[in-house]
């Protein structure tokens, strides 16, 4: 994976930061922060469940794109609970020493 690959994930955690102090108006990631913790874990669950059944489907860019929803959903989760990526990147660097 590129250093490019790697930075989107870090630019989208700052921009999901800032839709978060800043919610506004008309942002998909707006109204899930404002619905709070029980949506935003709900669309998790939901995308982990799409991800799962695309993954039994033959259509490649189908589970790539179900993934792509469960990571974004993933990290609004995280930044509502004000946990950064970078400590869910340091605990699974741990365990793979393990």
């Amino acid at each position: 994976m590129a250093k490019e690959e790697i930075e989107f994930l870090y630019d989208l955690e700052r921009l999901l930061i800032s839709r978060k102090a800043e919610l506004p108006k008309g942002s998909y990631t707006s109204k899930l922060f404002k619905k709070g913790i029980d949506k935003i874990a709900q669309k998790v669950g939901e995308e982990a469940v799409e991800t799962i059944i695309a993954s039994k489907n033959k259509k490649e860019s189908e589970t790539v794109g179900e993934t792509a929803d469960l990571i974004f959903h993933l990290l609004v989760l995280l930044v509502e609970k004000d946990i950064p990526l970078d400590t869910v990147i340091q605990e699974m660097m741990v365990r793979s020493k393990k």
